[in-house]
């Protein structure tokens, strides 16, 4: 009856660490979602397309378009 009081007692911890991991884990994805939005705001309500982003070069044509 003694060994089920250590199973017992590994699978609770087992479980704590599985529960505490993710909330760490949910935490940092909400906090990315906090630096997702905070961007978005900062940047404008129109999202970037690839033509804004890349540069034009000297010669007007894209710098990937060589």
């Amino acid at each position: 009856m003694n060994n089920l009081n250590y199973l017992f007692a590994a699978f609770l911890i087992t479980w704590v660490v599985i529960a505490a991991y993710l909330w760490m884990l949910g935490r940092q994805v909400q906090n990315l979602k906090d630096d997702v939005e905070s961007l978005t705001e900062r940047a404008g309500s129109e999202p970037a397309t690839l033509e804004a982003i890349v540069r034009p070069d000297v010669d007007g044509q894209a710098i990937g378009n060589r």
